[in-house]
């Protein structure tokens, strides 16, 4: 048994990143462009129209379904009590007490980009467990970032292999 080292309890904030929304319309944008040089190739015949309209329905369900997704984009709160993650969501209806396990996939520094998992969300006449991306910065709280680092890395790996 690994002896770890206990931070103390903490809740941080995690929203939508602001770039994400940024890159997301620029694949829409560069749907649009893409769309848009096919539907101007030299066509024969009344199928440039049949084109043209089959490129504007495509560009309209991209446009919601990435909007869909920009939307269900998790934001909630991540709290340590000390011995366990669990989540508190704005987006989803999660069960808050339930404990999730972490896993960092990208560490920024400044921002953590984590793997949620073992996360129950209820739906009508069901639940089901998924897993979350989040992406959690140091300018939403930033007296808060040394403990919840501190909490990440006590919980994810024990002291005997962090050397």
């Amino acid at each position: 048994m690994s002896a770890r080292y206990h931070a103390p309890a903490v809740a941080y904030d995690f929203a939508r990143p602001a770039w994400a929304g940024w890159a997301l319309l620029l694949v829409w944008l560069a749907l649009l462009a893409a769309m848009l040089v096919w539907c101007f190739q030299p066509q024969a015949g009344w199928g440039r129209e049949l084109t043209a309209l089959m490129a504007l329905l495509a560009l309209l369900l991209a446009a919601g379904l990435l909007r869909s997704q920009w939307q269900r984009w998790p934001q909630g709160k991540l709290l340590w009590n000390g011995e366990q993650w669990s989540i508190e969501s704005e987006t989803l209806p999660v069960a808050e007490s339930q404990p999730v396990q972490l896993r960092i996939g990208l560490d920024g520094g400044s921002w953590l980009w984590m793997c949620v998992s073992d996360v129950l969300v209820f739906k009508p006449m069901s639940s089901k467990r998924k897993v979350l991306w989040i992406f959690i910065s140091q300018q939403h709280s930033p007296v808060q970032w040394g403990d919840l680092r501190r909490a990440v890395y006590s919980s994810v790996v024990p002291l005997a292999e962090q050397g």
